[in-house]
């Protein structure tokens, strides 16, 4: 899994793109058993205190050798929400999208990182449509798509996703109006050029035996 970092200027406090196909964003949520298994060893816990194995540990309910989580950590109650696509309370949305976030890079082909706020993102839209680019193809349809998640997106912030050939699309009309630009150049082709990768990612997941990437995106607040 590749990642890029946007150098653009200061939606909310940026946007997270990721390669992966939408089935297995889902599948996330309820995966098969051998999947299930995988996820729940690779959970990032904040751990203040490791594991210290405990010669007492048969004889009583706690185990005094047990990790010592932080209180910002994600929790193993957490991790079996998420798997069993269970309702996640508010309080818990922050450590539940921080188990999913690290899923994610670790499923994606690539992921994307843009620091670009609202201002950045219409004068983007605006320069676009200045230089010929149809309206669908604004920054925003790249999470258009209701990503029908039982995960909950945070406070602020928007999940959804767009489909490989659309994404495609989009990245190729993008660069192609990089002659006819009088503004948001650098960010226009950074995006494209990430989103032109696609079929590539496509070819290697063909394969690997799995489905096409879409284009999986959450804006941050």
């Amino acid at each position: 899994m590749a990642e890029n970092a946007g150098a653009a200027s200061g939606t909310a406090s940026g946007v997270r793109l990721w390669a992966v196909s939408i089935e297995e964003v889902r599948s996330l949520f309820h995966p098969t058993a051998e999947m299930a298994e995988r996820l729940r060893g690779d959970v990032p816990f904040h751990v203040l205190t490791p594991y210290k194995q405990s010669w007492f540990r048969p004889l009583l309910k706690h185990d005094p050798g047990a990790p010592v989580l932080a209180p910002d950590s994600p929790l193993p109650s957490d991790v079996v929400s998420l798997l069993h696509g269970r309702f996640v309370p508010p309080e818990r949305l922050v450590p539940s999208w921080q188990i999913v976030v690290h899923w994610l890079d670790r499923l994606a082909a690539a992921s994307l990182r843009l620091e670009i706020d609202r201002w950045t993102s219409e004068r983007l839209d605006f320069d676009l449509a200045r230089a010929g680019v149809a309206s669908h193809f604004a920054l925003r349809s790249l999470w258009g798509r209701d990503a029908a998640l039982p995960l909950r997106p945070l406070a602020g912030s928007e999940v959804g996703y767009q489909r490989y050939a659309v994404a495609l699309e989009l990245g190729e009309a993008w660069r192609g109006s990089l002659a006819s630009l009088e503004g948001s150049g650098d960010l226009v082709r950074h995006v494209s050029d990430w989103l032109c990768e696609l079929p590539a990612w496509a070819r290697d997941a063909e394969g690997a035996g799995r489905p096409a990437p879409d284009v999986f995106a959450m804006t941050l607040p």
